[in-house]
């Protein structure tokens, strides 16, 4: 098989999800950096050790040899970033956390510069809008004619959590409170287990006392709380389809995450498309997953579906 030439990316903007994009490019092996792009006041900035042999500059002209711009600056100012990186025909994927029309807007206006241009787009290829969009969307398709709740970083309760932590056979415990989709509160209990515990009886036990008695309580084990304490973010998309003669559909999509690091993957999985595309703009719905997945297509098929 022949080896596929990597991909070189300009990183455009140095906050932190520029340089964790720049980080997880160098970790990558199909794509590299081809340079960062900096505003003038900081780009005398010293670059981390592992990219100090990247070129830096002020303006994406200067760069050469560059297949594809991840636009990592703040959303009021993501357009005029993307107009300028297009008009050199270079791809870019921006990650501008813009909403409803805001979106719609902000997508016509970059698809009508890329087909201008000839080259391609992908925007709001972060976490939300992004992935969690996607999420959101095949949850609606699953559970068609019901509703979807979204709850961002479920909070702690220190007063359920002090009780979880005082039940026999359990060494810590995080409890959050996380409310339905039809308005119902539910318990998420993590729990860090006494060697030698057992789960049921430990579930049995927090679900019979009195804090808990007629809520919905989950208990999960895990083998450590110390990542649930230190992750910056967390989110719950709870999906209930309509009751009916198909059944009551229920879907629960949970996670914990630093949303830079989160955001900085999406825009590496969405740069790995942007060879693939015909000119235009798109948002990581439009995108066929085969593409997310670059070289890597034929035995992501293989080991997924």
């Amino acid at each position: 098989m022949p080896l596929v030439k990597p991909l070189r990316l300009a990183v455009v903007g140095f906050g932190r999800v520029g340089q964790v994009c720049a980080e997880a490019i160098c970790l990558s092996h199909n794509l590299s950096v081809a340079a960062v792009i900096r505003r003038a006041a900081t780009v005398g900035g010293k670059l981390p050790e592992t990219l100090r042999h990247v070129p830096v500059f002020t303006h994406i002209g200067q760069a050469s040899d560059v297949d594809g711009a991840l636009i990592c600056v703040p959303t009021h100012t993501a357009e005029e970033s993307a107009s300028q990186i297009l008009q050199h025909g270079i791809p870019i994927v921006d990650c501008a956390t813009l909403h409803g029309e805001a979106f719609h807007a902000h997508k016509d206006a970059i698809h009508k510069r890329a087909l201008h241009h000839k080259t391609t787009a992908i925007v709001g290829a972060g976490w939300d809008p992004g992935a969690l969009s996607v999420f959101r969307s095949w949850f609606a398709l699953l559970a068609p004619g019901g509703k979807t709740e979204t709850t961002h970083r479920p909070g702690v309760n220190l007063r359920h959590t002090a009780m979880a932590r005082s039940v026999v056979g359990v060494k810590d415990a995080l409890c959050a409170e996380v409310r339905a989709a039809d308005g119902r509160v539910q318990r998420y209990v993590y729990v860090q287990l006494e060697q030698g515990a057992h789960v049921e009886r430990v579930a049995e036990a927090i679900r019979a006392d009195p804090l808990f008695l007629g809520e919905e309580t989950h208990v999960f084990p895990m083998e450590s709380l110390a990542w649930l304490e230190q992750e910056e973010r967390g989110v719950v998309l709870d999906r209930r389809g309509p009751p009916g003669r198909l059944g009551h559909q229920h879907f629960v999509l949970e996670g914990r995450f630093e949303e830079a690091v989160l955001t900085a993957q999406v825009m590496l999985t969405a740069a790995r498309a942007l060879p693939s595309l015909e000119p235009g703009a798109y948002s990581l719905a439009d995108v066929p997953l085969s593409m997310l997945w670059g070289e890597k297509a034929e035995k992501a098929e293989r080991e997924w579906l």
